[in-house]
């Protein structure tokens, strides 16, 4: 080998080695600015003339991101990266885009009125259907925090909105006979999803918080109760995905992700739960037992598998379930429930999801949007996603949290 090929090489491996080191170094505040920033696009409002058909057809529509559960993690992440980075750029945008979806949503509730349809809903689709705590709870807890901590205007939109959301999740969302929702209706066969804890759970806080009546928060709390009894396997305290309500049986599966909505929706409710409350030691116990298994299966490049007991199949560790754990993990630590050696876990996932976020903020290796299903392969084969919209929230949700746990050491 040349000396001139030979200092080519080692130039190489000297700028490689730069820059690796410049990532390590990067503050979990400088991950929350990256992430945060990155995420806030342009949106604005629509023109919403009303009078005959083709004053609709000639309206200008509102722009602004795709109304989903995603979206409302990231409006309530976003939320905790204000809280900690105080620009009014960040809590602008959320308020903004809950102001423009309320308009949004009144001008298609006219057309329906008026018409008997609408001009295509396109970013509000599944506002528009709302039959499930998909449609709304995420999205509903993101508005009520933004309402009550951030002093977002609630115009009479707003407030259709609030009050649309909190009937439905308190009194038309499916219940089994103890309380606990459930999906009696969906393409699948009659089952409880794991995801519910957080699609339903964190928004029956805030609508206790909201209007002031606590059993809203007692609600919650006997639903986790409720769902650890159907899903939670007492052996290593890992949930499955769902529960087959005729069957009476469990699906295949403990899904990352799934159990990552259990996590963070148990610690949302848990943190407004007063510790003399009747059912403050039956969840902590549930978050515990999961927290207890989740320290078991981490992995050893600080992440979780897509499928936890599971570590041999091919897909590997996930993203979105391991910032799911991780903020769990370290809201156990900030709050006290967790003992010392969880800050080790949390640690050692923070050197793995350093490794998903790119240079310009966007997360890496998310898997896509997954229903139950009873076989493994099913899991194995989810598409993987590089800025799969499930990854933005949940990934500033770990970083906001986590960036308490050190502040605080």
């Amino acid at each position: 080998m040349t000396d001139k090929k030979s200092w080519v090489i080692f130039f190489i491996i000297f700028i490689f080695m730069l820059l690796v080191q410049a990532k390590d170094n990067e503050t979990v505040l400088d991950l929350i600015k990256k992430v945060t920033y990155t995420h806030l696009g342009n949106q604005y409002d629509g023109e919403y003339l009303k009078g005959n058909w083709r004053d609709v057809l000639n309206s200008k529509p509102a722009k602004h991101e795709y109304w989903s559960y995603p979206t409302g993690v990231s409006m309530y992440a976003l939320q905790r990266a204000y809280d900690i980075l105080k620009n009014d750029k960040i809590i602008n945008y959320v308020n903004n885009y809950f102001k423009i979806t309320a308009n949004n949503y009144e001008y298609f509730r006219w057309q329906k009125y008026t018409f008997g349809t609408t001009i295509k809903t396109g970013s509000i689709t599944k506002l528009m259907r709302l039959k499930m705590l998909d449609d709304c709870g995420a999205m509903g807890t993101a508005l009520l925090e933004t309402v009550m901590q951030h002093k977002c205007k609630v115009t009479p939109n707003i407030q259709q909105m609030i009050d649309i959301f909190g009937n439905y999740v308190a009194n038309v969302q499916a219940r089994l006979p103890d309380g606990a929702f459930w999906r009696p209706k969906s393409e699948f066969s009659p089952t409880i999803w794991v995801d519910d804890i957080y699609m339903g759970l964190p928004f029956l806080v805030k609508w206790a918080e909201y209007t002031k009546d606590n059993t809203h928060l007692t609600d919650a709390a006997k639903q986790i109760i409720s769902y650890a009894s159907y899903l939670q396997d007492d052996k290593d305290g890992i949930f499955y995905h769902g529960y087959y309500v005729k069957e009476k049986r469990r699906s295949c599966c403990k899904w990352g992700r799934g159990n990552g909505w259990a996590a963070v929706g148990i610690s949302e409710v848990l943190s407004a739960l007063p510790k003399d409350h009747p059912q403050y030691r039956y969840v902590l116990k549930i978050y515990k037992m999961q927290m207890a298994g989740l320290k078991k299966y981490q992995a050893d490049d600080g992440l979780w598998h897509q499928v936890l007991d599971h570590p041999e199949l091919s897909f590997g560790t996930e993203t979105s379930c391991s910032a799911e754990f991780t903020y769990a993990i370290a809201r156990g630590l900030n709050k006290g429930w967790l003992d010392k050696s969880y800050l080790a876990v949390v640690k050692k996932a923070m050197k793995g999801l350093r490794g998903r976020i790119s240079e310009s903020g966007g997360i890496n290796k998310v898997c896509k949007s997954t229903v139950i299903e009873d076989n493994l392969e099913y899991y194995n084969n989810r598409p993987i996603r590089d800025n799969d919209h499930h990854g933005h929230g949940l990934m500033l949700l770990a970083l906001t949290e986590v960036y308490r746990l050190y502040e605080n050491k």
